[in-house]
């Protein structure tokens, strides 16, 4: 197996609410302090951990921060995102410069998506206090001492104009070759300090990934805000009218709609973010029918939720897949391969559990997915109150 990864020698992802690092997207991360920061700037890419995991990758060897986002998947002879971004050329210097940085500038968000967590959504945090833990054979979904408590502070008194913010600032000063700058969420048009942020970063490339989670009058605000500036948006969907209000929790599927039409009107780039699961599979189709002659449409795999991994279906909506993904071409080819493998019991059960506690919760009907999908998880939707 080629352990290599062009990502980590090139990108870092901050968490600021959480402090932590995490030496590309799928990495596991590490956390650091104010203390270390200030004695070593410009050291914030290159923390003894990132240079010993670079130096393993360069003898061909794993490091344990990616076996949970890629190389466990990957053993499964499923897709991973360090195989579909392999970049062929290596770079051989673990003291490599940043290239990509990105942003998590909180966790505040509007939308509880299927495949997100309690850890990236404030409403994910609120649904688990009113109802309790997700509880699953095996896993649990639930909430931890600090999301609960950030959830609770207001923005003002975790504003963004905090030392580690400031240090955060002081080496993308001192990152020379730093060109690209990604601000992402939970929503990070909820946050407050996020056009203050970008006045910080002007003389770079900036993307803004969101769920467009935010009132019309909100993002119209925002538009006018940036206005001049060049933001590519990368907007996070995969799924049409009831298959889209289900995955993407919180969000109409014609407001989605509208806000795409807002942002493409004031003359930014978009980009469409679809993750790929059971469930948005199922009707992927109808979306790139709508959006693939007008936007690139990029596909991502979820990691954290097997049993919403493509594969956990039944015989007959693989087969009705197959032939609805057919027409689709290039985007065809990784779809099909993600179904390949057969689904396990253990995922199956845990698949029809984990849908009915959310549909429960959130009063939500189910039937609109296929029968067969249904009774072969073992779903009874009549028992859904």
């Amino acid at each position: 197996m080629d352990y290599y990864c062009s990502a980590k020698f090139t990108e870092l992802q901050i968490n600021v609410q959480g402090r932590l690092l995490y030496n590309c997207c799928k990495a596991y991360p590490e956390r650091i302090s104010v203390e270390w920061m200030e004695a070593n700037p410009g050291r914030l890419f290159h923390t003894d951990t990132m240079l010993e995991d670079r130096a393993l990758m360069l003898d061909n060897k794993p490091c344990a921060s990616c076996h949970h986002g890629c190389y466990k998947y990957e053993l499964q002879g499923l897709q991973s995102k360090r195989l579909l971004t392999k970049n062929k050329q290596q770079i051989s210097n673990p003291d490599a410069p940043l290239k990509t940085l990105q942003i998590i500038l909180s966790t505040d968000c509007n939308l509880a998506c299927i495949y997100c967590s309690p850890q990236l959504s404030s409403t994910w945090v609120n649904e688990i206090e009113k109802h309790g833990s997700y509880t699953l054979n095996g896993q649990s979904i639930e909430n931890d001492s600090w999301t609960t408590m950030w959830s609770r502070m207001k923005q003002k008194s975790r504003s963004t104009e905090s030392k580690f913010f400031d240090l955060i600032l002081n080496e993308i000063h001192l990152a020379k070759e730093l060109n690209h700058i990604a601000f992402l969420g939970g929503e990070p048009l909820l946050n407050n300090q996020l056009i203050q942020s970008m006045d910080h970063v002007s003389d770079k490339t900036i993307s803004i990934t969101t769920g467009l989670g935010v009132s019309d009058t909100r993002l119209k605000s925002i538009l006018e805000k940036v206005k001049g500036k060049k933001i590519k948006f990368n907007i996070s969907a995969e799924s049409t009218g009831k298959y889209f209000e289900f995955i993407r929790y919180g969000l109409r599927w014609s407001d989605l709609q509208n806000r795409i039409e807002m942002i493409s009107k004031a003359g930014h780039e978009v980009k469409l973010l679809s993750v790929l699961s059971n469930l948005s599979l199922l009707d992927i189709h109808n979306f790139y029918k709508i959006y693939n002659e007008r936007y690139p449409i990029e596909i991502q795999y979820l990691a954290g939720r097997n049993f919403l991994l493509p594969h956990v279906m039944d015989d007959k909506s693989k087969k009705a897949c197959r032939e609805n993904l057919a027409p689709l071409e290039d985007l065809a080819i990784p779809l099909l391969n993600s179904i390949k493998e057969d689904p396990t019991d253990h995922d199956r059960n845990n698949l029809a559990s984990y849908l009915t506690q959310l549909a429960s919760r959130r009063k939500l009907p189910i039937d609109f997915l296929p029968k067969h999908f249904l009774d072969w998880a073992g779903i009874d939707t009549t028992k859904i109150s």
